[in-house]
């Protein structure tokens, strides 16, 4: 599924006052184009609010996400680079460079998507490659070179 992934799939050097911040402004994209509705992104806000920074998966990367019934259109993910990168309140991770948010609209639709990140996600050098990305041409070619090898 990566190879599906576009240029307006991605932000670069997000600038954010904190992490509900951050997850606003990368869910803007999702939202103007109708694959979210404005209460998916209360949804992933209040889950961090009662849960704690669980979508801290690892060494700065986030995954934003929410129950699909909370307002999923579509099957959709988007990438943002955070300059300066934010803390999301974990003690192991923080703070977050990656933030990528996921639109699931079932339990299985994304499961390919999550498969191929989790293989590129788990090389600390490819988290910080593609964090220290400046324009999103870039970003989308390291991100497909890193998912053919």
């Amino acid at each position: 599924m990566i190879e599906t992934i576009t240029l307006d799939d991605i932000d670069i050097g997000v600038k954010a006052e904190d992490w509900e911040d951050a997850i606003r402004k990368s869910s803007e994209y999702l939202l103007n184009t109708g694959k979210i509705t404005e209460g998916y992104v209360d949804a992933m806000i209040e889950a961090i609010h009662r849960v704690g920074p669980y979508i801290v998966l690892s060494h700065h990367v986030a995954l934003a996400h929410a129950r699909p019934e909370c307002g999923v259109k579509e099957l959709a993910v988007h990438f943002t680079t955070l300059n300066p990168p934010v803390p999301f309140g974990s003690e192991q991770f923080d703070p977050v460079s990656l933030l990528i948010t996921l639109a699931a609209v079932d339990a299985d639709s994304h499961l390919d998507l999550m498969s191929e990140l989790a293989g590129i996600l788990m090389e600390t050098e490819n988290i910080d490659e593609l964090s220290d990305c400046q324009t999103k041409e870039q970003f989308l070619e390291t991100l497909q070179r890193m998912a053919e090898e």
